[in-house]
């Protein structure tokens, strides 16, 4: 578990460290689902970006916030570099569904990423996910809830990682409101539809990234840390833990890259050095 202080200075990281990416080939608004109602065609589309001159590399699919009720597919800032590729997803929105049937919307995503990631060049088995907010409920709740990836006929295992940032671990509130919860904001629920609910199954490795407690979103910090105290009593994943001083829930995602693409990196050579020692 670490604690480290970002300042101003720290927000110019990104661009400094992918200093020298290679150019990238973008395809946008790519359908993925087999879902056949009109709203699920319109919104279930994702980008991705993906470097040209490279090839077996890491792709990181990331899912937006907004609450589950709102916002767009978008790519997260820092992550151009030449060796990784990113999948920004679209997932429908409530009210016009029930918020946790985005689960769904975001596996399907994941397995098209699966599918079809080696035809630009990358490694299937180098795929994490990740998210904001509610985007980091998603990537929490696909890391550990193995039936959402399953049935698509992926395990949760075969991610790579996954790097929830100021995620939710609780039940998330737009869920409950969705569900009929009569107090959904404040008083916290962990079942099935929790990540919390969920951190005794064994998951791939997992870096939970959050602001300063002081100015984060209320609990915020706090969920996390149960989270990460609770895969580590339980040994269900290899799980790393970042508080950001000074950040706030919206201004996290400056810290975000630079962490995630070490962890990631980390991970791969970990990975890496085992299969050498196994030989």
């Amino acid at each position: 578990m670490k604690r480290i202080l970002f300042i101003f200075a720290a927000f110019a990281l990104p661009a400094a460290l992918f200093a020298g990416g290679s150019a990238f080939k973008e395809d946008k608004n790519i359908p993925y689902t087999q879902k056949d109602d009109a709203y699920a065609k319109s919104r279930c589309m994702l980008d991705i970006r993906a470097p040209i001159n490279a090839k077996n590399f890491a792709t990181l699919v990331w899912f937006h916030g907004g609450g589950l009720s709102n916002g767009n597919k978008h790519y997260p800032k820092g992550f151009d570099a030449h060796d990784i590729a990113v999948v920004a997803v679209n997932y429908r929105l409530s009210p016009k569904i029930k918020a946790h049937e985005a689960l769904d919307d975001a596996a399907e995503a994941v397995a098209w990423v699966f599918k079809n990631i080696e035809k630009y060049g990358g490694d299937k088995t180098k795929i994490f996910i990740a998210g904001h907010s509610a985007g980091g409920y998603i990537s929490g709740m696909l890391a550990f809830a193995p039936e959402y990836l399953g049935k698509y006929g992926i395990k949760n295992t075969d991610l790579a990682g996954s790097i929830p940032l100021s995620g939710q671990m609780t039940k998330h509130f737009r869920v409950r409101k969705d569900l009929g919860d009569a107090d959904p904001q404040y008083l916290p629920k962990i079942d099935s539809l929790a990540v919390l609910g969920n951190c005794s199954n064994a998951a791939s490795p997992v870096c939970l990234i959050v602001g300063d407690r002081r100015i984060e979103w209320p609990a915020r910090v706090e969920e996390n840390e149960l989270l990460y105290a609770s895969v580590k009593k339980l040994g269900s994943a290899q799980i790393e833990f970042y508080e950001l001083q000074g950040l706030n829930h919206g201004s996290v995602r400056f810290g975000f890259p630079p962490i995630a693409s070490g962890f990631m990196k980390r991970v791969l050579a970990e990975r890496e050095n085992s299969k050498a020692e196994k030989k």
